[in-house]
């Protein structure tokens, strides 16, 4: 590929590099980066100037260390399983989002309905229903802004002047300039993950409930810029457990939750591995905070083999006390966090892939 060129002489790891890859893709679409005996080479297909470039790359592998990866679980999957990809009925009406028809539509509900029954009525927490949209302030309490600002995806309205809406009204189909200037900021953004509803609203939830432990469905949006594909979306549904309690009830839980996905994932018959992972995360030293997750072992991530890599559907994650304290916690005798969640979408294609779910109609 032709295009601006930067080689890091230092040595990287195999995951790191996989991670810088999908960071530049986020912002520049078509970029490779090969691992080599003393680093790696970055090719970006166009933006960058090679200055730019290099100084990007370094900064993402500040302090990067190599971190072995721990395998929980690896399974082979039913016998006799091949993988194809499934026929996909799903309509593309914008990047990432799609019109979902019955065939879809029917293996979502069957997955949806696994995940009800084998993880939220077992763990007897009552399911919520998450909403399209939260605070702004949410999620800068939740320190989103810090760790993912780009994945955000902010709601705009139009100024709540009467006159504003008069003029709008009457503008022509083409003078789409003159309409975008009427719109400014509104004080809500499209859900990036389910569970900071539940710790935006943790007092009335446990004074409803009297419990810390809940399941929560919802649709979960994120700015994936370049990186649209039919697993990688930037409108999906999420199924989470969400426990909120003392340093021990969280410790207790997140083993719980991880046994809980082990055992789902064996019954499922899917090919997998359960593996330690980290986020892709945009802030300062992303590598040095993404080892630390690995190193504290304190993400766990179901990955499914699928074409020539891995796809991850499901995620175990601990937040030790950092949700706790954001969210005013310790007067309800919070003191840490866990999540375990499943990308609802990306494990029906799983599924459909191995023919898991039968044949669509």
């Amino acid at each position: 590929m032709n295009g601006v060129r930067y080689r890091h002489e230092r040595p990287v790891a195999a995951e790191a590099a996989d991670e810088l890859r999908k960071a530049l893709g986020f912002h520049y679409g078509d970029v490779t980066v090969e691992l080599l005996d003393t680093g790696v080479e970055v090719v970006v297909a166009a933006g960058p100037t090679e200055p730019e470039l290099g100084e990007m790359v370094r900064h993402f592998l500040r302090g990067h260390r190599e971190v072995p990866v721990t395998v929980v679980a690896e399974h082979p999957g039913r016998p006799g399983l091949t993988c194809t990809v499934p026929d996909d009925h799903r309509i593309a009406v914008a990047r990432g989002a799609y019109l979902q028809g019955p065939e879809w539509t029917a293996a979502m509900d069957r997955v949806r309905r696994l995940c009800r029954e084998r993880l939220a009525e077992p763990f007897g927490a009552p399911l919520l229903a998450g909403p399209a949209q939260l605070s702004r302030d949410v999620l800068v309490r939740a320190g989103y802004y810090q760790k993912f600002p780009n994945l955000v995806n902010a709601v705009a309205r139009i100024r709540d002047h009467y006159w504003d809406g008069i003029t709008v009204a009457q503008l022509r189909p083409g003078q789409t300039e003159a309409r975008d200037s009427f719109y400014r900021p509104a004080e809500t953004v499209l859900t990036p993950v389910t569970c900071y509803h539940v710790y935006a609203h943790a007092a009335e939830l446990r004074d409803r409930y009297g419990t810390g432990l809940f399941a929560i469905e919802g649709p979960v949006f994120r700015h994936e810029s370049h990186n649209h594909s039919p697993t990688r979306l930037g409108e999906f549904r999420m199924f989470e457990l969400v426990r909120m309690g003392s340093a021990e009830e969280v410790a207790d839980d997140f083993e719980r939750m991880l046994k809980a996905f082990t055992e789902f994932f064996a019954e499922l018959g899917v090919p997998h591995r359960i593996v330690s992972a980290s986020d892709a995360f945009f802030g300062d030293a992303p590598t040095m905070t993404r080892e630390a997750q690995l190193l504290n072992k304190s993400k766990f991530e179901v990955r499914v083999p699928l074409g020539s890599g891995e796809l991850s559907v499901a995620s175990v994650n601990a937040h030790g006390e950092v949700f706790a304290d954001s969210f005013g916690l310790r007067d309800l005798g919070t003191d840490g966090t866990c999540c375990a969640g499943i990308g609802l979408d990306r494990l029906t294609y799983a599924l459909l892939s191995y023919g898991l779910l039968g044949t669509p109609a």
